[in-house]
């Protein structure tokens, strides 16, 4: 049985993709209970696995996220609030083992399925980012999950831990009336879990590196080779959402007179009207990223994990915008290491970090390094590491 709760867009089903083909070939029955159903024909085409709908917390009230210090906030606002609330989510997936009976269930970004978890006799696998799989505490009195972000103040560490116990409290109560043990603490949400596939790179992990095997990033399916508008100029290549400032990024770009390549998720018509040129084109289908990778002189997107990692160890410099949290830190963790230029989706110009983009040396060289560095860290024979941890869960 596989899980993703929390997220969107296609890079959590993406995560799974490999656990479910092992799974296949071994011989076993599949369930993919998935948030957003729409994306698996585009990831998993035909493979035969039965899915269902996940369910997660539908009515969220959108906060300034730059409030949230640690994981135990997005539990608190993304998954459940009350113990009433939260005991319905674990009654709704505890109805689904219970219907499904399985003897593993694999995790991607799932934590209020790990609560409906606790206390099942069943195998548990974690998989994802750095972010969906965060590193438990040093120490047991430690807060949980701290972000990047966060001043390690003695007023914060003070208010995570008080914050931990009244989340904390909103677990055990709920599982208490549904007849289960406690949580001794919020670390037995994710320590509960057998194993875990980290689908990311030490030099991209939002929480910082950890003693852990790292399996990288899955390989880009094949698309279209990419065709730039134009042969002068460097060539740039945006994947993006539409964002607040958009149209500020899109003059600034038409402005430089760079060669670009735009592939923009719910680009509005009246914008891309306005912004298509000759040197700036707007696509329609998403490219083979490995081809534009090869001939890209520069990305720009979102923050998005697996194509941040996936331009990263091939020494392309970046332009970030990110748009949440989870994005902010990959963001934040490249530009730390001198890859990436980082703006923000509200800024009433980008003239200045699309000038950076464009003309750093120290930036294209430190991109080129940073590709060295990759390649040079031990090879994980990824299919194979998959492989031997579900055959052993399973044995």
């Amino acid at each position: 049985m596989f899980i993703w709760e929390q997220g969107s867009n296609l890079g959590h089903l993406s995560h799974l993709r490999s656990p479910i083909q092992a799974a296949i070939e071994q011989g076993h029955e599949v369930f993919l209970v998935a948030r957003e159903l729409q994306g698996i024909p585009t990831v998993f085409g035909n493979l035969p696995i039965v899915c269902l709908q996940a369910p997660f917390k539908q009515s969220q009230v959108f906060a300034d996220q730059s409030a949230y210090f640690s994981m135990t906030h997005i539990l608190f606002r993304q998954c459940f609030s009350t113990t009433a609330e939260l005991e319905m989510y674990i009654c709704a997936w505890r109805g689904l083992f219970n219907l499904i009976e399985p003897e593993l269930v694999v995790y991607e970004h799932a934590p209020t399925a790990l609560v409906a978890s606790f206390g099942y006799g069943f195998k548990k696998l974690l998989v994802g980012t750095g972010f969906s799989i965060p590193p438990l505490p040093s120490r047991p009195d430690s807060p949980f999950a701290i972000f990047i972000t966060t001043p390690r103040t003695p007023e914060n560490l003070a208010l995570l831990a008080s914050d931990d116990q009244l989340v904390l409290k909103i677990i055990n109560t709920a599982l208490q009336r549904c007849g289960s043990s406690s949580m001794g603490s919020l670390s037995d949400l994710y320590g509960q879990a057998d194993d875990q596939l980290l689908m990311t790179r030490p030099e991209l992990d939002h929480f910082g590196p950890r003693h852990s095997h790292y399996l990288g990033v899955e390989v880009m399916a094949a698309a279209s080779a990419p065709v730039w508008p134009c042969s002068e100029g460097p060539k740039v290549f945006g994947y993006l959402n539409v964002f607040p400032s958009l149209e500020m990024l899109l003059q600034a770009l038409q402005a430089s007179s760079v060669c670009a390549l735009l592939y923009i998720r719910g680009l509005p018509g009246e914008l891309r009207n306005a912004y298509t040129g000759d040197c700036l084109k707007f696509l329609d289908d998403l490219l083979d990223l490995r081809l534009v990778a090869q001939q890209a002189d520069v990305v720009i997107s979102n923050g998005s994990h697996n194509t941040v990692a996936h331009f990263l160890q091939s020494g392309v410099p970046q332009l970030i915008v990110p748009m949440h949290q989870e994005q902010l830190f990959v963001g934040l963790r490249l530009h730390e290491q001198g890859c990436a230029v980082l703006a923000y989706q509200d800024q009433p110009d980008y003239a200045s970090e699309v000038k950076e983009m464009i003309n750093s040396k120290t930036l294209k060289e430190r991109s080129l390094a940073m590709a060295g560095q990759c390649a040079l860290l031990p090879k994980i024979d990824r299919s194979c590491h998959i492989h031997n941890v579900i055959n052993r869960l399973l044995n």
